[in-house]
Formats: structure tokens, C-alpha cells, sequence
């Protein structure tokens, strides 16, 4: 309940500020299903910044990956990328752990980004803003992050791309709750794509591993932060640039793949330019289309957990049945049907 986590932000202002640092009361902010993310004005001595405390009630806590964030959040910033400064995590006796950051400007909503009049200016800036700063995801050093617990990663030598759409049907086996001959395609037309293309050019890289327009923070003027960083790992660039144009973040204009702010094409060749290195539009196709799928074993979970009485939800209900339309995106994007206008 939030009431047990909001014990825990006074604490952690301390964690992170000294001993005697004060903490104003807290107010919890919208969004997180997992944790609870307090705003507090943090006074120490004369100063006082606004932070924000993310808490992870104990029987959902998990230590190591709030740890492996907190790392790889540090190197981010420490590079220049557009993100809250870390300030310090822990682990409270009674089993909470917590993430103390720093309060970015800005707002969240994603269908107003794409959607209202008012945000076009920052649509068109936020193009190559988002290309800069993921290329400067992708340029940290390996080294950096080395003491980041059990950060995921391919096998040496194996493409990440390989790595993850086994990893993806291993769940959707385990997951899925009625046949669905579409993902059953996809799998087997990437598997033709793989046995078909070069190696990798890109050696594997630090990725987001959630970088769509609903983790951003923006203003008038463009993006302001990019958040929630739990699913970091070693893997390839091209991950996170598939991840960005899948169906479902689009929120609002279906024809707009990246995000809903912009067409393909034009945020490919954003991130060529930012990074400096070409971008292969094969592979990144076979990416898409495993990111599809993965959002579609994404329903399957949302659904199963409503279906089995682990958590009545009209919203996970309602996800569950967004299994179709992810389907059809596999099979236009896999070269089966043609685009449908209007559809999702």
C-alpha cells in the first residue's frame, strides 16, 4: 500500500543527502505498477532539491535490479544523456528497496505528444534529441557498467538478435492460451532471415531496452528526460530503435511508425546520423517484427494474470485482447498482407 512505502522516503532522503537532511511530505506520482514513485522537496543544511524517491514494496522488491539501474542510470548521466541523476539506492530491513533521483521537468502523457497541436514544435525537435541521446546510450562504455549485477547478455559470440527471439518464444510457449498461427509465421520467417544474413556489424552495446515515446519526458521544446531504465542490458542498437517503432506506442497515428512522431525512415537515418554508423534495414526489419511479438507476449501475460484471478483488471483484460492487432502488424510487416489503413 502506498502508506508502507511512503515510510521509506525519509529514510532514503537521508541515504542519499547525509543524516541531516530533512524530507518534505511526499506526494506520489501516477504510473508504476510494480512501485510506488514519491515526489519530496529534500532540504540538507541551506539547500534543497526536488527528488524523486521510486520505492518497491518488499514483496515485490527486487535488489539487484534496482542496483543494476541505479548503475547503469549513473553512467548515462555521467555521459551527457538526457535522464534523472542517481543519487543513491538501498535495501530497508523490512525488505523495501529504493531508487532516490533526481526530479526532471517536464510531462509524460504520450498521446498528447503525438496527438495535440499545441506539442508540434517539440514533435519535430524531439526527432533528433531522441537519435542523440540513444546514440550516447549506446556509446557506454562496456566498462562503465561493470559493476552492475547480473547485467543480461547475450553468450559471447552470439547475435543478440538470435539470443532474444529464443529467449521470446521460450515465453511465449509458457504464456500463450490459444493457438496463434501468425506468431507461429513470424518465428519461422525470422528464423529464414537469420540463416540468411551477415554477422552484426555493431559489437553489443548498452540498450535502454524499454525506449518508447511513453518513458520521455517533454516540454514545448522537446525531450526533457528519458526514464525508467529497469530493463538496461547488453545487446544490439538496434533493439531499442525497433522497440521505438512498434505498433503499439504509437499512440494515435498508425501511419507514423517511429512513436507516432515520425515516419520510419526519417528516425532511422536520425540515428545514422547521431551515432555515425549505418543502420542495416534487413535486420532491423527481422528486429521489428520480433518486437511485435514480444509485445504480443506482453498481452498474453496481462491477460493470463487477469484470467487467473492474480490480478482482476478491466485494463489487463483490455490488453489481453490487443493480441490481434500486434498479429496483423507481424504479417504486414513480414511481408503477408498489405498496410490496412486505419487499423490499430
Amino acid at each position: 500500500m502506498p502508506d508502507e512505502t511512503r515510510d521509506v522516503v525519509p529514510l532514503a532522503v537521508r541515504r542519499a543527502l547525509g543524516a541531516e537532511a530533512e524530507a518534505g511530505e511526499p506526494t506520489l506520482l501516477a504510473g508504476g505498477a510494480m512501485h510506488d514513485s514519491w515526489a519530496v522537496t529534500a532540504r540538507h543544511g541551506s539547500d534543497s532539491q526536488e527528488l524523486v524517491v521510486r520505492v518497491s514494496p518488499a514483496g515485490r522488491a527486487d535488489h539487484e535490479k534496482t542496483h543494476r539501474e541505479f548503475v547503469v542510470l549513473r553512467a548515462a548521466w555521467e555521459r551527457g544523456v538526457a535522464c534523472p541523476r542517481p543519487l543513491a539506492w538501498g535495501v530497508c530491513e523490512t525488505g523495501e528497496d529504493f531508487l532516490v533521483m533526481t526530479r526532471m521537468p517536464g510531462d509524460t502523457n504520450p498521446r498528447q505528444l503525438v496527438t495535440s497541436p499545441a506539442f508540434a514544435q517539440a514533435r519535430e525537435a524531439m526527432l533528433p534529441q531522441l537519435a542523440e541521446h540513444l546514440a550516447r546510450i549506446h556509446a557506454i562504455p562496456l566498462e562503465a557498467v561493470a559493476d552492475a549485477p547480473n547485467l543480461r547478455a547475450p553468450a559471447p559470440g552470439e547475435d543478440a538478435l538470435t539470443a532474444l527471439r529464443r529467449q521470446t518464444e521460450a515465453e511465449y510457449r509458457q504464456l500463450m492460451l490459444d493457438p496463434h498461427p501468425a506468431i507461429e509465421w513470424a518465428f519461422r520467417w525470422l528464423d529464414r532471415q537469420l540463416s540468411s544474413m551477415p554477422a552484426p556489424a555493431a559489437a553489443p552495446c548498452i540498450v535502454h531496452g524499454d525506449f518508447r515515446v511513453g518513458n520521455i519526458m517533454y516540454d514545448a521544446r522537446g525531450l526533457t528526460a528519458i526514464l525508467d531504465w529497469e530493463g538496461a542490458h547488453v545487446g544490439a542498437p538496434e533493439e531499442d530503435i525497433a522497440w521505438f517503432c512498434t505498433r503499439v506506442w504509437r499512440f494515435g497515428p498508425p501511419d507514423l511508425a517511429a512513436g507516432g512522431i515520425a515516419d520510419r525512415e526519417a528516425w532511422v537515418e536520425a540515428y545514422e546520423r547521431a551515432s555515425g554508423r549505418p543502420v542495416d534495414r534487413g535486420r532491423l526489419l527481422a528486429w521489428e517484427v520480433l518486437q511485435n511479438i514480444r509485445w504480443a507476449v506482453i498481452t498474453f501475460m496481462q491477460a493470463r494474470a487477469h484470467l487467473d484471478g492474480h490480478t482482476v483488471s478491466h485494463e489487463l483484460a483490455a490488453i489481453g485482447r490487443r493480441t490481434a492487432e500486434t498479429e496483423l502488424e507481424i504479417l504486414r510487416l513480414s511481408g503477408v498482407v498489405a498496410e490496412v489503413r486505419g487499423a490499430g
